[in-house]
């Protein structure tokens, strides 16, 4: 008898990887028909494409279960509306392929017009199950579960990190549903076929994901531009032929690029500007040991060396496809609602020493509070703030957790038409301990070492 291809020696596999598996089918089939069922009555008349899939992959367990996470956490995910896109992509199309424009010229022309034009479409989105085809989920599912037991770059990792580092069909809000790893591997995946043959680096995840790394950053020439350029470029044409981008931009298009080769590969984010570097996303892949390899940013720098040690901020959001159901909730229910992304999960302990909150709110300012939600904001050198994370009031405190050190925070609740200041401020030092300040004396300069730079 064949032995099935995911017990060969070929893809890495191991019986603790077909344990988990076995185990979350079965977490799956008990726990989460409701999710399944609450995801396809949200497709509405598109439900048929998504239980079209399901049956598709009925007689195959694995793949069954990433149909189901797939669709399960669909409803946090969203593209523009068929159509409305189209004109701004063939202008920005036009623009980029325009070599008498200097990349400045055409950020400038692409923002111009995204301002004149365009202006709604950040308004002009749906939900992914109200559009997403069966034969595209399919071949998502296809391509990847492909990968991940055949390629010697992904055949390692778990079955959980497979549903989050290689099986989605996109790695952000908004990306056009097309197929962007044929793309990806059509302009910057040649070497691929001749990779470099040493005794460190061959068939090594850091070796392969260095390479196609500085193949992407030679074709694509990287211009980095950092200020607003208009509407993102989120189709699959426009990411591989840009022009000009931000950290962000090229951040993403290193995922894309990996993970179309099979190397699993996350984008991790800061919701402020980091005090002594531009940099507020990059890119992790997973090592041939399944330890987290982190950049500085983007495809221009070296995989491996570390986002920045020295560096000191409130928080770090890793963007996932799973759902936060915790943020989910709060979305559902907050009586004010700060536009969290709920497709992302809290990883600060990865990178900053980090403490859990309990900050005593007096009983009269309790009293004006609409919900029992609160708000953690950073406080940034241009004398702002910005809110980081969402946390409870219970016995009187204020909840956070996970919240970086060395940082000055304040917290805000909302008094049932606007937020308000329902702390002072307060520097959350190194060793976990609080100084509280005077409102007035927090935009002095001397407090600079524990404000964050506004994105």
């Amino acid at each position: 008898m064949k032995m099935p291809r995911y017990f060969c020696a070929k893809t890495y596999m191991t019986m603790k990887n077909l344990i988990t598996l076995s185990l979350l089918l079965i977490m799956t089939s008990c726990s989460n028909g409701r999710l399944l069922k609450q995801a396809l009555d949200s497709a509405g008349s598109n439900r048929s494409e998504l239980e079209t899939v399901l049956k598709h992959y009925s007689g195959h367990p694995d793949k069954l279960a990433a149909a189901r996470f797939l669709i399960e956490n669909m409803p946090a995910h969203h593209s523009y509306m068929p159509g409305v896109i189209d004109g701004y992509y063939n202008y920005a199309g036009r623009i980029l392929a325009d070599t008498a424009l200097s990349p400045e010229q055409q950020r400038d022309s692409l923002l111009a017009i995204s301002d004149s034009l365009y202006s709604v479409l950040p308004q002009c989105t749906i939900p992914d199950a109200q559009i997403i085809k069966s034969e595209y989920l399919i071949a998502d599912i296809d391509r990847s579960y492909e990968l991940w037991t055949t390629c010697p770059w992904s055949g390692h990792i778990t079955f959980p990190e497979y549903l989050e580092w290689l099986l989605p069909y996109k790695a952000c809000q908004y990306q056009e549903l097309d197929a962007w790893p044929d793309s990806m591997l059509t302009y910057f995946g040649s070497g691929l076929e001749h990779p470099v043959r040493n005794d460190v680096e061959y068939n090594t995840v850091n070796g392969i994901s260095d390479m196609l790394r500085r193949e992407a950053l030679e074709k694509s020439h990287r211009y980095g531009l950092y200020t607003r350029s208009g509407l993102p470029l989120l189709s699959a044409h426009l990411i591989t032929h840009r022009t000009f981008g931000n950290i962000p931009d090229y951040a993403l298009m290193t995922v894309l690029l990996m993970r179309s080769a099979g190397i699993p590969a996350v984008l991790d984010h800061t919701p402020v500007g980091p005090r002594y570097t531009a940099a507020t996303t990059w890119f992790v892949i997973l090592d041939d040991r399944c330890q987290e390899q982190t950049s500085e940013w983007d495809l221009s720098t070296n995989i491996g060396w570390g986002f920045f040690p020295y560096e000191r901020g409130p928080k770090v959001y890793r963007s996932t496809y799973a759902i936060d159901r915790r943020c989910q909730e709060y979305l559902k229910k907050a009586k004010f609602r700060y536009p969290f992304d709920p497709a992302t999960t809290d990883v600060t302990e990865k990178y900053f020493m980090t403490s859990d909150l309990a900050v005593p709110i007096r009983p009269e300012i309790r009293k004006t509070l609409a919900d029992k939600y609160v708000y953690i904001e950073s406080a940034l050198k241009d004398s702002s703030w910005q809110i980081v994370d969402f946390g409870t009031m219970k016995k009187g405190n204020a909840l956070f957790n996970r919240m970086g050190r060395e940082v000055m925070y304040r917290i805000e609740g909302f008094d049932g038409n606007s937020l308000v200041p329902v702390s002072n401020p307060f520097i959350l030092h190194k060793d976990g301990s609080l100084e509280y300040i005077s409102p007035d004396s927090a935009n002095s300069a001397s407090f600079d070492r524990w404000k964050n730079n506004p994105i």
